[in-house]
């Protein structure tokens, strides 16, 4: 089984979007997952994403949901 890492919003749009990139916004990465949109979970009040699984994304659905099961 694979070690799934949680990383916070800042964290994420500094890994995708890099130092000088513009990230979506915080609220729009939280609405995100909110919908299931992006891999994640909210501990407490914060949001984290599932960097591991955000990884593993294809950006074909049936692909991921494949392996979103997996």
């Amino acid at each position: 089984m694979l070690q799934r890492e949680l990383i916070n919003i800042g964290e994420f749009q500094r890994r995708v979007w890099g130092e000088n990139g513009t990230p979506l916004t915080a609220q729009a990465i939280r609405n995100q997952l909110k919908r299931g949109d992006l891999p994640g979970q909210q501990v407490g009040k914060l949001w984290f994403v599932n960097w591991t699984d955000y990884q593993r994304q294809t950006g074909d659905e049936l692909v991921d949901a494949v392996l979103r099961a997996s």
